[in-house]
């Protein structure tokens, strides 16, 4: 049998765990999958219980040793393994002089999401989001250097499964309603263990449907709270079946809201940080899709009372809503971003 032979060693610098979530790591693994055909794969990552994502997608890992420094692990990346790419997805500091070595090794470089002294070095800058605020680049870029900066819409990445639900929606309100509560794989901050109660309180007609990841971080105070829930509340794993039903969903902020916009999903959404907060607001203010309700510590029961009555009792704002998100999103982020990782032409 003749092994095809790959293009480029592709090396995704990236880390998932209870405290930062899984956003990181799920959306360079659905790039990776895109690339996988022609291109050799490898992340590089620390050791944790989520390295498990990494081998149900049946790649190679490379794991960060014990107390090793950023600088230490990519010296070790560069002479162990040699890639032709190195894709950094990293909130981290990388200098200049860091990523210089890489240049002069010949390795391409590629940011994601991430502001540093090292971006002027690297090949190709994306942040794949539509909330960008490209006033705080030019604290490390030219403006010729950020005018050359990805971002929009266009560069969303959503996982297959996202993508395969869209036709599997039906956005007549049920009745009762359906609303789904999602706040994260892991959510690092326990949001969810402060919407519950409210929840329970506020005495809707409508079903909920509380979606826990399966690295969510809080799981012995979850079960303390959702003893004695009514019938109308159903604690589930997550599962993307359950957004089928969904009429309109609660989450917190990451790559859910896009995947919400996406699937015309009317949302609330609730941040798990303040920098979270001004990306939101931003995300609102061009193009008025979802329920702000700001930094969760913020957000309080009688606000989001309102924004749920407002899409529950609204059917006018409630059919706009879905027809706003409609082809804001398209299926073919992932593809740009292999093509833009890559520097190939129709890869």
């Amino acid at each position: 049998m003749i092994m095809e032979k790959k293009l480029f060693k592709i090396l995704f610098r990236c880390d998932s765990s209870s405290d930062i979530g899984l956003g990181h790591l799920i959306r360079c693994l659905t790039v990776a999958e895109e690339l996988q055909k022609q291109h050799q794969i490898v992340f590089a990552t620390m050791k944790n219980d989520t390295n498990l994502y990494i081998k149900d997608k049946n790649f190679t890992t490379f794991l960060k040793e014990k107390d090793e420094s950023e600088e230490a692990f990519l010296e070790r990346i560069k002479s162990i393994l040699k890639p032709n790419i190195l894709v950094l997805d990293k909130k981290y500091p990388y200098s200049i002089d860091c990523l210089k070595e890489f240049k002069q090794s010949n390795i391409r470089i590629v940011m994601l999401d991430n502001i540093c002294p090292g971006l002027s070095v690297c090949d190709e800058i994306i942040f794949p989001n539509a909330h960008l605020d490209k006033n705080i680049l030019k604290k490390y870029l030219s403006a010729e250097r950020i005018s050359q900066v990805k971002t929009g819409l266009e560069y969303i990445i959503l996982r297959n499964e996202i993508l395969d639900l869209k036709n599997k929606i039906n956005h007549n309100l049920h009745n009762p309603p359906n609303i789904l509560v999602t706040t994260g794989g892991t959510d690092p901050e326990g949001v969810l263990l402060k919407l519950i109660p409210w929840l329970k309180e506020m005495k809707f007609k409508a079903n909920f449907l509380v979606l826990v990841g399966k690295a969510f971080k809080y799981k012995d105070e979850l079960k303390k709270i959702i003893i004695n829930l009514p019938d109308n509340f159903k604690v589930l794993p997550y599962s993307l079946e359950e957004f089928t039903k969904a009429d309109i969903a609660i989450c917190t902020f990451g790559v859910s809201i896009y995947e919400m916009i996406y699937l015309q999903i009317p949302t609330i959404c609730i941040s798990h940080s303040r920098e979270n907060a001004k990306s939101v607001k931003i995300l609102r203010e061009r193009y008025n899709v979802i329920e702000d309700l700001g930094y969760f510590k913020d957000v309080t029961s009688k606000t989001l009372y309102g924004a749920i009555t407002r899409l529950l009792t609204n059917k006018e704002y409630y059919k706009s809503v879905i027809k706003e998100c409609d082809n804001l999103i398209d299926r073919k982020g992932a593809y740009r971003l292999g093509q833009l990782i890559t520097g190939v032409e129709n890869v």
